[in-house]
């Protein structure tokens, strides 16, 4: 095994040895990398299956990556699930990330811990000696920004850069606007309505949170909800969301009740133990029965923490309230978790609807999920219908209800309120 590969949380150790091989690739005019790796959810794991299966996992890992390295790579351990490699004479960047690459290849092949296979991800960050900096502190501290940004971003290594620095300290602005905005309540509530495509009736609406900032203007949402994950925000936005939906829903006219209001979660509140019972909470205090709540989950998130998940959503499906499976199609759930998942209904992905008319592909794919959620018993929701021959088509093939442009935009509580009023049955 390398000499190098040490178990410890010694930071001042560490620093000794990072300065030894500073201060010698200095005198040579070398270059150096640092190399940060971050095993995901491994407190997760931890709490599935124990301290010493994570213990071991560690062990393994550790292994695996002096496996893959030179015999002059330095390995140790930063912290609970983090581990630094120093990448001592490389040329360039590029030899940096080759080793980013050498190690996500090595978590093709699962760990076989207890006899059970465990499949891990990572996050990579990496900074350069001397062009990023050129003390051992500041080095660790870029590439940990590289890390964030890595986690950030739909890439899972990033190498540290001025845009990177640029977008955490955005990310860090936005955060304590994002604090601001919790008490000040700048968030509001659109509607859009979703139609039975067999009856024409009025569903329900998915509620969308707008922030509309008094430093920013209009944030988007797919720009601050995954900050707000980063940050451990979603859970207050979650809540301010869940509560705000009941109270309104009790304002919509009553010749449509029971409507249902959809509202998105974080697969990360379903961890919450109090999770259940604050549901219920809610629902109690604004009156509201649980068969008129919809919480949607993307595929992708619920399939991170199958176990867990299913379980509050277990709980909740007993409770009344519905439950969607949001995105359908574009994660990878196998038939072995998707027999098992508490829903009542699945939302296909609009990437699908849009092209169905011209993809028959796509139409294929869209037709076998009406087929196959039927089979198990579940509404099928498809949203993105932008046009009546899209309606049409979807009303042909079975499914369920409809949403988008063509029926109608997302709207605030008023203008919803106003349009359910003026709403003629599609025929």
């Amino acid at each position: 095994m390398n000499d190098h590969l040490i178990h410890f949380s010694n930071r001042n150790v560490l620093f000794e040895d990072l300065k030894h091989f500073l201060d010698k690739h200095q005198q040579a005019g070398e270059k150096l990398a640092i190399v940060l790796v971050n095993i995901d959810h491994f407190r997760r794991l931890n709490t599935v299956f124990g301290y010493q299966v994570g213990d071991e996992l560690l062990e393994a890992f550790a292994h695996r990556l002096d496996h893959i390295s030179r015999d002059k790579d330095y390995i140790a351990r930063m912290g609970n699930s983090e581990f630094l490699l120093v990448l001592p004479q490389i040329m360039n960047a590029g030899h940096a990330t080759l080793a980013a690459h050498k190690i996500l290849n090595s978590l093709t092949e699962p760990f076989i811990l207890n006899d059970t296979e465990h499949k891990i991800s990572v996050h990579i960050g990496i900074s350069i000696y001397p062009e990023d900096a050129d003390s051992v502190s500041e080095l660790i501290q870029k590439a940990e920004v590289a890390l964030i940004s890595a986690r950030n971003s739909a890439s899972t290594f990033a190498v540290y850069s001025e845009e990177n620095k640029q977008q955490d300290v955005y990310a860090w602005d936005m955060e304590g606007d994002l604090d601001t905005a919790i008490e000040n309540e700048e968030f509001e509530l659109y509607y859009q309505p979703q139609i039975s495509l067999q009856t024409g009736i009025v569903f329900g609406a998915e509620a969308l949170i707008r922030w509309k900032s008094k430093e920013r203007g209009y944030v988007r949402p797919d720009i601050f909800i995954g900050i707000a994950e980063q940050s451990g925000q979603i859970d207050a936005i979650t809540w301010w969301t869940v509560n705000r939906a009941l109270r309104e829903i009790m304002e919509w006219p009553k010749a449509w009740r029971p409507l249902k209001v959809a509202v998105n979660i974080s697969a990360k509140i379903l961890k919450d133990v109090a999770f259940v019972d604050s549901i219920k909470s809610a629902l109690n205090i604004w009156g509201v029965s649980a068969e008129q709540l919809i919480l949607e989950i993307t595929e992708s998130t619920l399939m991170e923490d199958t176990t867990a998940s299913i379980i509050t959503l277990e709980e909740l499906k007993a409770l009344g309230v519905g439950i969607s499976i949001d995105d359908f199609g574009t994660g990878y759930s196998s038939m072995a978790y998707f027999k098992n998942i508490p829903a009542n209904e699945l939302k296909i992905d609009q990437s699908f609807i849009f092209y169905m008319l011209k993809n028959d592909m796509d139409q294929h794919v869209v037709n076998t999920i009406i087929e196959l959620a039927h089979g198990f018993n579940l509404k099928v929701v498809a949203e993105g219908v932008e046009n009546q021959e899209t309606y049409e088509a979807l009303k042909q093939l079975g499914c369920d209800v409809a949403q988008g442009f063509y029926l109608a935009q997302p709207m605030p509580q008023a203008e919803f309120i106003e349009w359910l009023q003026n709403y003629k049955i599609q025929h």
